[in-house]
């Protein structure tokens, strides 16, 4: 039933003018306390739906997860009892970037509100962030986007340290990532999504998908995600008549699509590259800057839909192919790293494009890229899918941290992974690995210079532990991120 005794005359006047300012042609985008209003507001209203907060963000402000579930449980470990596939949403994690915090708004009320998509929550748990990164939404304005076309205002990529969260989940610099990953680890999704608006090249599609790198996934993972969820939601989208394109990374040194465009490959350091680390289906939509922001809306919220669609639809198969995953990774002997676009493989992808050119810059004088929308074309493109590993290294039993390098316990404790500590001082054999030489950045990106090309050199040795240092034990369940933190 309702929970209608909530809610009083003056937060349904406020429901209803923010529906008249936000329509569906508005090109305004709801604050992040306008679309925390409506959230509240429908955890009134329903009993199928709950707003929680987990931990703090940088500016102080709590973290939101809003949890839409036919069962009116709430508890992540009972729905997985339950057999409940769970599809997590995230906004505004470049809160520049605001079509996914308005379009996954309407889709809760569309949710909640309407029965044609309330048949579809039978075998799903909906999990939204409403907005990830607060500190940056908070901070609005209308031109640190120049070339995005619309809205009026949004927020500012980076959050109050000037950190991208987007590059932070390994390092974790940020209290808005460590509560993020908290919410991530309890609720375990099955599917991931992530929501951004992309630029660069110009293309009639308004929306974009990357699929999870289906060749660092385990086995049977990889392929369930490359060969039957992905290809779902391409065909989902073309039965709404919103057709879309992977995500368009032109193949270099080439900055036009018509050469080639190769699979994006989210590492770790990315969120959704994260959050595939346990074998979560993890995809990032990119809406496209240049289309107008109402329209970017619509397709964002279209793609969410399809993804509803499809867990409903593949939600027992979802699990399951999870859970022999999981099996795959726990029973790995070798861990594979450092991975490579293979382009000697390839396949063709119909594209629909507008030539490009080179014409003088009215600011420079130099000659700048355009794209010709008078002049369209449709042809195949190559498009490179694959991934290879260029290294890989035996799994050990354990990993050895002194307990001098506290840093690296908390960074292994925020991200659940299990380690016990040595009770006496002892001497042990252990394999040493020792760097021998990199290359690094000139400068530091947000307080770390970024590594490559890393040497190394093995030497089996006997060395003093102490009391109180830690082992990590292989395999467990969070063993990839240890496994990519530590390697």
């Amino acid at each position: 039933m309702a929970k209608i005794t909530k809610i009083g005359i003056w937060t349904l006047f406020s429901l209803l003018s923010i529906n008249i300012l936000y329509g569906q042609d508005s090109n305004k985008s709801l604050t992040y306390y306008e679309a925390i209003k409506r959230y509240q507001i429908l955890d009134s209203l329903f009993e199928e739906a709950k707003m929680i907060t987990y931990g703090r963000t940088d500016c102080g402000e709590p973290l939101h997860l809003f949890v839409i579930t036919q069962t009116k449980a709430f508890d992540p470990a009972r729905l997985h009892e339950l057999k409940k596939c769970i599809l997590f949403i995230n906004n505004g994690i470049h809160p520049g970037e605001p079509d996914g915090i308005d379009a996954s708004v309407q889709l809760a009320e569309d949710l909640l509100y309407k029965p044609l998509y309330k048949r579809l929550l039978g075998n799903i748990v909906v999990c939204i962030v409403p907005v990830f990164n607060i500190d940056g939404a908070l901070q609005r304005g209308c031109c640190s986007r120049i070339n995005q076309n619309g809205p009026e205002e949004y927020g500012f990529r980076a959050n109050s340290k000037n950190l991208d969260l987007n590059r932070d989940f390994m390092k974790v610099d940020s209290r808005s990532t460590a509560s993020l990953i908290n919410i991530i680890q309890s609720w375990n999704p099955d599917v991931f999504v992530d929501t951004h608006v992309s630029d660069g090249a110009n293309y009639p599609y308004s929306i974009s998908l990357i699929s999870t790198q289906h060749n660092k996934m385990d086995n049977a993972a990889g392929e369930f995600i490359s060969k039957k969820l992905t290809p779902k939601l391409f065909e989902k989208m073309k039965d709404k008549n919103d057709e879309m394109i992977p995500y368009v990374e032109p193949v270099a040194p080439y900055e036009i699509p018509d050469s080639g465009i190769q699979a994006f490959l989210e590492t770790p350091r990315f969120l959704s590259g994260y959050v595939s680390l346990n074998n979560t289906f993890s995809f990032i939509i990119e809406s496209h800057m240049l289309k107008p922001f109402s329209r970017r809306v619509k397709s964002t919220h279209n793609l969410l839909v399809s993804f509803v669609e499809l867990c409903d639809e593949f939600s027992e198969k979802i699990i399951n192919v999870r859970e022999v995953a999981k099996n795959e990774m726990l029973q790995n002997k070798y861990f594979r790293f450092n991975w490579k676009c293979n382009f000697t493989k390839k396949e063709l992808l119909n594209f629909n494009g507008y030539e490009a050119a080179y014409k003088p810059s009215e600011v420079t004088g130099n000659m700048r890229l355009y794209y010709d929308q008078n002049k369209t074309y449709k042809k195949d493109i190559p498009f490179f899918n694959q991934y290879y590993a260029a290294d890989s290294i035996a799994i050990p039993k354990y990993f050895y941290i002194p307990q001098a390098w506290d840093a690296v316990i908390k960074l292994l404790d925020i991200n659940h992974v299990s380690f016990n500590r040595i009770n006496m001082d002892s001497l042990t054999h252990v394999q040493a690995t020792y760097i021998t030489g990199y290359k690094t950045t000139d400068s530091p990106y947000e307080g770390h210079y970024l590594h490559s090309d890393v040497k190394t050199r093995t030497q089996n040795r006997i060395i003093n532990v102490s009391k109180g240092d830690y082992l990590i034990p292989l395999p467990q369940k969070n063993m990839k991120y240890a496994l990519e933190a530590l390697t």
